[in-house]
């Protein structure tokens, strides 16, 4: 009988004082007012942090409690300074869960007060359905409250049962932003029943996760603040059907630049025409923005886009405002004046040195002046006429032509097998003064499968400028792989010099990189059998490995 009572009572206790009751709410709470200088708060009614176990927090300011557990915390006008403990997990049938740091204190600062990211733990919050640590600070001299710092935790894609989540920033007088940093959790596509999203006025980095278009429930999805985002608007956003709210544009109140986010805008016919889409102060130009007109609202004040040089004759500028080439002006300045106004066609020949810079408009997308980067030119004394290289046997032939040369040193030769990375192949002499039509050759007696060459027209001065890229398959030259099949090794024939290796299945997954000397053998010991790809400076081929 007493060792009935003994468990009926440790029950009792456990259920009472143990982890998952109102005794661990309590302790949670409590170390929730230590870590956040609950001394200080405005509104503190009823807390009582040294009180005993047992002591019920039901009645304490803000507190909500169903069912004799916690089910709600709303300190919003608290003032909170300080960070959420890792206990604030142990609210295992939180709700509602708002804790905003709005208030401010005049003139009194803080002592050193310690600022944490949000803790793992927040992710045991399974039954939280509304959580709103945001800050709307309103006044100077001294921000009080509750910053959240650092990334934030994969743990929040755990709150499946959310429905608004705001953990956003802004100092209305200041134009604040806030200190949360780092990419953006992809595990937020798991919390399919929002749709409130809030993460503006942050400093995120990285891609926008496109898992956030499982999110299909969303009314407001705010991106906007200092972030350096990369890449560009998910294609999962078409997803968003609901959307009344989207806000991707960039703002910091402390830097004359605009944000990183860019590139082709893909289709997002899917969300509604009604909706308030935001996309300012980035890097976009009219690729895609063209057709996505009618979906998109505010799109001013982008980034400056890429003014192209390239040498052959005349200096060429190719202005890359994307779009429909059909559909933009271009208006060409050189020294702030204007010098042409061309529409249908993005290139310009500069002929005099002089600083160039190009606006653009498109019919298609109302309001929005684009603006190279402003590029000096300076026109060499040497005319290119033409450049031209050709595959004959085991060898490529490279002619060009000139038709006016002055002090004119000569022509570096570059190679490269994927047209980005260049190196020095061959020199040729020039002629110095001329005023006659000169013709130049140069043969490249180890070519590469694929080749890309360019001229660096070099004068007496040191001035140098590029032609532009010709490139040319010599078949003769390609590199075989053997034997083929290949056990634990294959070798390279025509490998011209170090370089890497790429296998790949015929899927396109890396098997393996390696970097091979002529002459020595490429490893496939551990990977499996199979038909796979062998990539080695532009050539692709396939190969069996046993």
């Amino acid at each position: 009988m007493k060792h009935l009572l003994l468990v009926i009572f440790l029950s009792a206790f456990f259920t009472s004082y143990g982890q998952g009751s109102l005794e661990s709410d309590r302790l949670a709470l409590i170390a929730l007012y230590n870590s956040s200088n609950g001394p200080q708060w405005i509104q503190k009614a009823g807390w009582n942090p040294a009180g005993n176990p047992g002591d019920s927090p039901c009645g304490w300011w803000g507190v909500t409690c169903e069912g004799g557990r916690v089910t709600g915390l709303n300190l919003q006008g608290s003032a909170l300074d300080g960070s959420i403990p890792p206990e604030i997990g142990n609210l295992d049938q939180l709700k509602t869960f708002i804790v905003d740091w709005t208030m401010i204190v005049d003139n009194q600062f803080p002592g050193n007060t310690q600022y944490l990211p949000l803790p793992t733990e927040i992710g045991n919050l399974t039954n939280l359905e509304y959580l709103d640590l945001s800050g709307k600070v309103s006044d100077w001299p001294w921000v009080g409250g509750f910053p959240l710092q650092g990334p934030l935790p994969s743990s929040l894609g755990n709150l499946t049962k959310l429905t608004y989540l705001d953990l956003s920033c802004s100092l209305v007088d200041l134009q604040y932003h806030g200190s949360v940093d780092g990419a953006i959790p992809s595990t937020l596509g798991n919390l399919v029943n929002l749709k409130h999203l809030d993460l503006g006025y942050q400093q995120f980095s990285g891609p926008i996760p496109p898992e956030l278009g499982n999110l299909t429930q969303l009314e407001y999805l705010n991106l906007t603040g200092a972030n350096t985002f990369t890449g560009g608007i998910p294609a999962s956003f078409n997803n968003l059907v609901n959307l009344k709210t989207l806000g991707l544009g960039y703002f910091n109140c402390c830097t004359i630049y605009n944000g990183t986010l860019g590139g082709p805008i893909p289709d997002l016919s899917g969300i509604p025409v009604s909706a308030i889409v935001n996309i300012e102060s980035n890097a976009f130009n009219f690729d895609g923005l063209d057709l996505n007109i009618s979906r998109i609202d505010w799109y001013g004040r982008q980034s400056p886009i890429k003014l192209d040089v390239s040498m052959l004759g005349l200096t060429l500028l190719t202005a890359q405002a994307g779009g429909i080439i059909a559909n933009n002006t271009y208006k060409w300045f050189k020294d702030n004046v204007l010098i042409a106004t061309i529409t249908g066609d993005n290139t310009y020949l500069a002929s005099e040195n002089g600083i160039y810079y190009a606006t653009v408009t498109s019919s298609a997308v109302p309001g929005l002046v684009l603006t190279t980067e402003k590029e000096v030119v300076i026109v060499l004394p040497v005319t290119l006429v033409s450049f031209s290289a050709s595959s004959e046997g085991d060898q490529n032939n490279l002619t060009w032509k000139t038709s006016f040369e002055s002090n004119s040193k000569g022509f570096e030769v570059e190679r490269s097998w994927n047209g980005s990375h260049f190196e020095k192949v061959g020199f040729v002499a020039g002629h110095g003064d001329s005023n006659n039509g000169s013709d130049y050759s140069f043969i490249d007696k180890s070519p590469l499968f694929n080749s890309y060459y360019r001229l660096k027209q070099l004068d007496f001065d040191g001035t140098f400028a590029y032609s532009s890229i010709v490139s040319v398959k010599n078949a003769g030259s390609a590199i075989v792989a053997y034997p083929n099949p290949a056990a634990d090794h294959f070798y390279l024939k025509n490998l011209k010099g170090n370089g890497e290796v790429v296998i790949r299945t015929l899927e396109g997954k890396t098997i393996s990189r390696q970097v091979v000397e002529p002459g020595k053998p490429v490893i496939t010991t551990g990977i499996a059998p199979g038909l796979y790809t062998v990539t080695a400076e532009g050539s692709v081929q396939k190969i069996a490995i046993l």
